[in-house]
């Protein structure tokens, strides 16, 4: 089901936001960047052409912000009670799963993170973070072995980007997902057979995401005050 702006909770400002937000996406998503201009967009959202201003100095600036929502959708989306027992190796399997398959089945979301300019390192500051968490977390629990945790967070967070890529494109089947995670897992020490049976567990479906995404649609933990952005 898809979310009306109005029945969001929220300040009228903070709903207004949302509506540009959204009618950015539309056009990005039916017409590509080149339709993304500040009077397309304030007219796809009924709103008067100055208005804008009161939101964001520029469009470049709704572009950043649309990035920030990227990142902060994925967010809540891996932050679904999963069955990880508190174990970062698990969390690690399920989240890497879960990414690529939300890559591969909701080509929505993939279209917005490689197709339509977003500026996807906003994703990837997401993903790195809690990427670094598990791996810093599993080293010191024994799990991984790795001696540098800078270096591989940023070696795995590019696997994991390049895997979506190729997933999103068709160069890789949905088959090569649990395969990777495997890989990923050994490289970061895990024991090969730990790895194996983690990356083929039986895990539940990733959340729909919701398109187009909305700042009042995230839990509140997660939501941007609309202040932040001017």
């Amino acid at each position: 089901m898809k979310i009306k702006i109005d029945s969001l909770l929220g300040s009228k400002r903070e709903r207004t936001r949302d509506q540009l937000l959204v009618s950015a996406q539309s056009l990005l998503m039916s017409e590509g960047a080149a339709a993304l201009g500040l009077r397309q967009i304030t007219t796809h959202a009924g709103m008067v052409h100055a208005s804008f201003y009161n939101y964001y100095p520029d469009v470049a600036a709704l572009i950043g912000d649309l990035g920030e929502l990227l990142g902060a959708t994925h967010a809540a989306a891996m932050a679904m009670p999963g069955d990880d027992h508190d174990n970062p190796a698990v969390r690690f399997a399920r989240i890497t799963r879960q990414t690529l398959r939300i890559v591969l089945e909701q080509q929505g979301f993939g279209r917005l993170m490689f197709d339509i300019g977003l500026p996807t390192d906003r994703l990837a500051a997401e993903l790195r973070l809690r990427l670094k968490m598990d791996i810093e977390e599993g080293v010191a629990d024994g799990l991984f072995t790795v001696a540098d945790a800078d270096l591989a967070t940023a070696i795995v967070a590019g696997a994991i980007t390049g895997l979506a890529l190729d997933l999103h494109r068709g160069v890789l089947c949905s088959a090569k997902i649990d395969t990777a995670t495997t890989q990923l897992l050994t490289y970061l020490g895990l024991n090969a057979a730990e790895a194996e049976r983690l990356a083929h567990a039986a895990f539940d479906s990733p959340p729909t995401l919701e398109l187009p995404m909305r700042w009042l649609a995230l839990p509140p933990v997660l939501q941007r005050q609309t202040g932040d952005i001017r």
